[in-house]
């Protein structure tokens, strides 16, 4: 080689340095930028010149070193890892804050719970039963009726209001899916149309890449590869996502009566996204995504106690078992704790408000001027018993007033049992909260309430026959329990139902966040940049750039001298 070729090799020392400290540089700049990569410098010799033949090889001559990649290190099982237990714990946590939220309605852990409000009217009951004629007690009575129904239609509604936020909600992450799709598509064709010159590697392409697969993964199941073009292809809860040309974005359908959006495919015929059927397990994957979870936990529809009733009539009737009417209730309601809470919630209400008016209404109290007056009515249906055209009371072949009765369930063309739900023609008839209030009469006139007998004699025992059933059996709390409870042990049994599903979710979620932190931890081993590191690669990369100056002095010296001499 000759000594201006001699040279070169130290430029290439030079330039290869150069890069290798602007690599560093970059390292340590975004050491705290959410999603980078280390990148790592590799070197390769150039392509060596044979000036000669020895007795044994090839007499070459090298022409110094290059740059042959700048890699980013990670690791790919590290990655699919990471994404599936980041979606786990974003299911879980968006579980946990449902529960949470459903059960902070109830304001049992601060301010005026509703058990005191049940404790507040089943002291007015007391209360009546010693002086029923007394005008006093009967308006307490009114006043805490009206609170209790006050403070149910508020949870009651308090639980819609936050139906309608989650599937905002549900709105909001579908968005959010069809963003990460086209960015990722985006950046897959930045990346490949930079790389395809094997000259660059587009590494902050790929760092932002792999930072909106990380976000995809905690909203909804995803699997993917990538091709032997560098595109990334991904599937999102089992369907086609992200092609190489193409982002088959997901739409939503909405419900007429509910308003709730349900995710759709849009290229697949509007076929639901997620089949909330499938049982919960890590074995399946049918616990990954917080889009999953917050439709679960906002359910398909309003529940009211109608839910529950439906499936105890099949049972009852014999159409169901036991163990079929538990089952249905599990993926009809028991599935969404949003729905499940206004089921169960609906059930001791409506127990309290016809046990409530069967009492003050009994058969025995009314006389011919008319029926009594009940206490809660109706507000799609204010009268209590069926009238003739001409608003004359009509009576049954013993003599009773004939009440407008419930519609409790409905039955399909195939004779299987249905809740009656809103936007059903049954609704109105419904002692359910929501269509009930004070009756105003009442509520203006609390000597309405006649404790009487038909000979003018005070009855003590109608106060104290709404105690018995105060404290009598009144029902389980749905159909996959079997202990039957009162009033009082139903909210207790409810509420304990509910917190233990709280604890079930945060325990869950806390352990599945521990993962997701090991995971991370061990990730960033490998891809996390390290300060002290890069300070030694720089140190390294510094003194190999030094030496190789003082090598292309050296030789300057020696051509200086040669021709300067010679």
């Amino acid at each position: 080689m000759s000594g201006f070729g001699s040279l070169y090799v130290g430029v290439s020392g030079l330039k290869t340095s150069q890069d290798a400290l602007n690599t560093t540089a970059h390292n340590l700049s975004n050491i705290n930028t959410p999603g980078y990569v280390r990148q790592q410098i590799l070197q390769a010799d150039r392509t060596y010149n044979t000036v000669g033949k020895a007795a044994v090889s090839d007499m070459q001559v090298g022409l110094g070193v290059e740059l042959a990649d700048v890699r980013q290190v990670r690791d790919f099982f590290l990655d699919q890892q990471y994404r599936k237990e980041a979606g786990r714990s974003a299911f879980y946590q968006a579980c946990y804050e449902a529960a949470y939220e459903t059960e902070s309605f109830f304001h049992e852990l601060d301010g005026e719970t509703y058990q005191d409000c049940l404790d507040s009217l089943w002291q007015s009951v007391a209360e009546l039963s010693k002086m029923p004629e007394s005008k006093v007690n009967k308006e307490y009575f009114v006043l805490k009726a009206s609170e209790f129904l006050k403070r149910s239609t508020a949870i009651y509604e308090s639980l819609g209001e936050y139906q309608d936020n989650l599937n905002r909600q549900v709105v909001n992450q579908v968005n959010k899916i069809n963003e990460l799709g086209q960015k990722i598509k985006y950046l897959n064709d930045k990346i490949v149309g930079i790389e395809l010159g094997g000259v660059e590697e587009a590494n902050d392409y790929r760092d932002a890449r792999n930072q909106a697969l990380d976000e995809l993964a905690e909203l909804a199941n995803i699997s993917y590869e990538t091709d032997s073009e560098g595109f990334v292809i991904v599937k999102l809860e089992g369907s086609q996502f992200i092609n190489r040309d193409t982002v088959n974005e997901m739409s939503y359908t909405q419900d007429n009566i509910t308003g709730f959006y349900t995710p759709v495919w849009k290229h697949e015929g509007n076929a639901q996204v997620f089949d909330l059927s499938l049982e919960i397990s890590t074995e399946n994957d049918t616990n990954v995504g917080s889009l999953k979870a917050i439709l679960m936990a906002r359910g398909d529809h309003r529940a009211n106690y109608t839910d529950i009733e439906a499936l105890n009539q099949a049972v009852a009737d014999g159409t169901m078992t036991k163990e079929q009417a538990a089952d249905a209730y599990e993926k009809n309601v028991g599935y969404s704790v949003v729905m499940k809470t206004q089921a169960e919630f609906d059930q001791l209400v409506h127990g309290i408000v016809t046990m409530i008016n069967d009492t003050l209404c009994m058969d025995e109290y009314a006389d011919e001027n008319g029926p009594t007056t009940e206490l809660f009515i109706r507000i799609g249906q204010l009268e209590r018993y069926q009238k003739d055209e001409d608003g004359n009371y009509l009576v049954d072949a013993d003599g009773y007033y004939i009440p407008i009765e419930e519609e409790n369930h409905l039955t399909d063309s195939t004779g299987n049992y249905l809740a009656v739900g809103q936007g059903s023609s049954s609704y109105n008839n419904l002692y359910t909260v929501g269509n009930l209030m004070i009756n105003p009469a009442i509520l203006a006139n609390s000597g309405l309430l006649e404790f009487q007998k038909q000979d003018g004699q005070t009855n003590y025992n109608m106060a104290d026959m709404m105690i018995e059933k105060w404290n009598g059996e009144f029902a389980t709390l749905n159909p996959t329990e079997e202990n039957t409870m009162n009033f009082s042990t139903y909210y207790t049994g409810f509420m304990d139902s509910l917190s233990n599903t709280i604890s079930v979710y945060q325990g869950v979620a806390e352990g599945q966040q521990v993962m997701v932190n090991q995971t991370d931890s061990a990730r960033q081993e490998v891809m996390g940049v390290s300060s002290d590191e890069e300070l030694t690669n720089m140190i390294r990369f510094q003194n190999a750039y030094n030496a190789s100056s003082r090598y292309i002095n050296v030789v300057n010296e020696m051509l200086e001298h040669l021709l300067t001499a010679l």
